[in-house]
């Protein structure tokens, strides 16, 4: 009864153990699971019902016990042990499911090799030498890797030493490119825009000098009329010539020129009646101020040519502002032009600034020679 009941208690332990075991298997048999409980309930119930039960069953239970266990043990070597052990077989056939290629080199000659890199290597007629061909049939080395084109689809080789190991990167290459082909793009708009700006600042410089030397015509034609004004006078004493000597040293001196438009005009009425000649203004100029600079230039180079051209000793503005438009006339008492006036320098540069302006420029003969502007306000 002893030996029985000694028997129990050591089967007890073992089904315990193998409960223990068994909590650790992820992948376990659940109705295996669940009859290692019963059986070690069973076993625990005999034992602490030892007195009630008697002695055959007792032995009966036991030798159930024993032979339950022994095939237990048996199930669970070969169902869960001998399984998770690792084999070279085993090795190999994890590497052959694997998406991506592998190779191992030992003496430049394969050790290991999966189905996928096998597949690869075929595709491209590699049998040996595998990282020179590997190289040499690359289309594109990204940074220390090599990317290959096999049919229709791109791998990527990481080769380090011995080891080399490749994957489908077809969508990201894809990417590569289109990526490369939009920075060769922007390079290339970049280059087209630095030329832009480079025609820009030429076109820029020719404006500045255009806008210079339109500067310097009418304030020299200005000074000439001056002079040919004063020229004109009668009694010219050795006084005069001195004067005059000191009017031609200073002929590319710039007359006073301010950003106060209305002064600027001051100052040319004044000059021009000192010599003789009266510019006698009907209105005032635009508030606008960028309109008002241009009707002085106007001014100031239509009074340089009656003088030069007409011999007028008086020249008549007539500026009037609407709300829809701002318009200047201007006319002289001087000779009468031909019909057909063949436009000078001086009147081609006023036609330009009124048209920058987008205002309307045009020059009449009849009954009398004048200069008319008119320039929306809106513009």
């Amino acid at each position: 009864m002893v030996a029985i009941i000694g028997i129990l208690c050591l089967l007890l332990v073992c089904q315990i153990l193998k409960i223990i075991l068994k909590k650790g298997i992820i992948n376990k048999n659940i109705t295996d699971y669940a009859l290692e409980y019963i059986v070690s309930i069973t076993i625990f119930i005999a034992l602490f019902m030892q007195e009630s039960i008697s002695r055959n069953s007792l032995f009966i239970i036991a030798i159930l016990s024993i032979i339950y266990e022994i095939i237990s043990l048996t199930y669970m070597y070969f169902k869960y042990y001998k399984k998770e052990t690792m084999t070279d077989f085993s090795i190999k056939k994890v590497i052959d499911e694997c998406e991506f290629g592998i190779l191992v080199l030992k003496s430049k000659k394969a050790k290991l090799i999966n189905n996928k890199m096998y597949e690869i290597l075929d595709k491209l007629n590699i049998k040996k030498d595998y990282i020179t061909n590997i190289i040499s049939q690359s289309i594109d080395q990204l940074d220390k890797n090599y990317c290959v084109k096999v049919e229709d689809k791109y791998y990527v080789f990481v080769i380090n030493n011995n080891e080399i190991i490749t994957f489908d990167i077809t969508e990201e290459y894809k990417l590569h490119q289109k990526l490369n082909g939009q920075n060769k793009k922007l390079k290339e708009n970049n280059k087209k825009i630095l030329l832009s700006i480079d025609n820009i600042e030429e076109l820029e410089k020719e404006k500045n000098l255009l806008k210079l030397k339109n500067k310097y015509h009418d304030i020299l034609g200005q000074n000439l009329s001056i002079l040919q004004q004063y020229l004109n006078k009668e009694n010219i004493s050795q006084e005069n010539f001195e004067e005059i000597k000191f009017m031609i040293q200073k002929m590319f001196i710039d007359i006073e020129d301010t950003d106060d438009t209305n002064a600027n005009l001051e100052n040319l009425i004044k000059i021009h009646k000192k010599n003789g000649t009266d510019i006698i203004i009907d209105g005032k100029l635009p508030q606008n101020k960028e309109t008002a600079k241009v009707f002085f230039e106007i001014i100031r180079e239509a009074t340089t040519n009656a003088i030069r051209h007409a011999g007028s000793s008086k020249v008549f503005v007539k500026t009037r502002e609407t709300l829809e438009e701002t318009y200047m006339i201007i006319t002289n008492d001087g000779r009468k032009p031909n019909e057909f006036i063949t436009e000078n320098q001086g009147i081609k540069d006023m036609r330009r600034k009124v048209k920058k302006l987008g205002g309307m420029f045009y020059i009449s003969t009849v009954p009398e020679f004048s200069v008319n502007i008119s320039i929306k306000n809106n513009c």
